[in-house]
């Protein structure tokens, strides 16, 4: 039997109604969850969403730094830079003193690790870092210092420095993640780590001399 058309017309209105609720309700829905749930991410500058509060780098997770309070990308990746971040000069041996305005064979921004917990951390969990950027660790006195390569991504060269600002010795090329004692014969104030294979291509090595710039007096040479 064929339907009356007045039950006909109730019915399709009935499924119209039903259908246009079905996409009003994928519509929100689509809305709602397009909103700022996804993870923080480094933003193309390399700062960081800076939401996480900090005092102290411990403060941060993995390669993150406390900057202005705040846990964000560290500058050895990011090469974000100001007119008093530290520098670190290097000049060969026979070249003019560094002070006398000689030419120097490399130049590097320089991140500082300086406290026990910066220095435990270092360069770990780093997926990069730039070539003309290092880190520096500043100890108080001269003594044997032995570094490792535990959660070190990338190969570094190791450069200790004496508390006359001249380079002992370099390690070229320590392998990630090892955990093998990498030092040199004499003692050393300070390591500075670069990319690794930078000192020989740059001519850095053991009596090299060393400029810093940009640093509070006692963190550097006193002889």
């Amino acid at each position: 039997m064929a339907s009356s058309p007045s039950i006909s017309a109730s019915l399709g209105s009935r499924v119209c109604l039903v259908l246009l609720l079905g996409l009003m309700t994928m519509a929100f829905s689509c809305e709602h969850t397009s909103g700022g749930d996804e993870a923080a991410t480094p933003g193309a500058d390399g700062s960081a969403d800076e939401t996480t509060a900090c005092v102290l780098d411990e403060a941060c997770e993995s390669f993150y730094r406390c900057i202005e309070s705040t846990c964000q990308v560290p500058p050895a990746m990011s090469g974000k830079r100001d007119e008093d971040t530290p520098v670190l000069s290097f000049f060969s041996p026979d070249a003019e003193m560094p002070e006398e305005g000689g030419e120097p064979l490399a130049s590097f921004y320089t991140e500082l690790a300086l406290t026990a917990a910066e220095q435990s951390r270092g360069l770990m969990y780093r997926p990069h870092m730039r070539d003309d950027w290092g880190m520096l660790f500043v100890y108080p006195a001269e003594r044997s210092l032995s570094f490792w390569m535990k959660n070190t991504l990338i190969p570094l060269d190791m450069i200790f420095i004496d508390d006359a600002g001249e380079v002992v010795g370099v390690v070229e090329m320590a392998e990630p993640q090892t955990l093998s004692p990498r030092r040199v014969d004499r003692p050393a104030r300070y390591v500075f780590e670069i990319n690794g294979g930078l000192s020989a291509e740059l001519g850095i090595g053991e009596g090299t001399r060393v400029r810093f710039e940009h640093m509070e007096g006692h963190h550097t040479p006193r002889r």
